[in-house]
This record gives structure tokens, sequence and C-alpha cells, in this order.
């Protein structure tokens, strides 16, 4: 897990390896999501997932409600 801090300008700089792993870079458009439990960041491109990605989405939607509630969210 990355820990990241949010600039001035709201800006975030993904570590180099998350970068190439999930092949973003300059100019590459990201979705952001709004979960319950926090944020998700979908990148945009035609470039298919990655194994070792794939392995990783597959694990998260494998925990149960009981690991998703040490998440701290806000209601609204």
């Amino acid at each position: 897990m990355t820990t990241m801090t949010i600039g001035r300008s709201g800006e975030m700089t993904l570590p180099q390896e998350v970068q190439e792993r999930c092949g973003l870079g300059p100019a590459v458009s990201v979705r952001l999501i709004e979960t319950r439990s926090g944020l998700l960041l979908v990148p945009l491109t035609d470039a298919p997932m990655s194994a070792e990605l794939a392995q990783e989405v597959e694990e998260w939607q494998a925990l149960g409600a009981d690991t998703w509630a040490k998440f701290r969210f806000a209601e609204d």
C-alpha cells in the first residue's frame, strides 16, 4: 500500500512503479470514482490490464465486508 500527499494545487504524484504497471503516462486520462471506502482511479487507455494488476483487482474484489469496514469513510 502506498501513501501519497495531496499538494497545494490538488495534485498527486503516483509512484513510478504504479504508473508503469497501470500504463499511465503524460496526457493519459483517468476516471475518478468515489466509493464508500475511498477513491478509485481508472486509466482510460486502450492498453490491456497487466496480469499482475488483474490479479490484484481480483484479490480486492474478494475482500469481505469485515475487511472493508476497516476503511474509513464519511456517511452523507
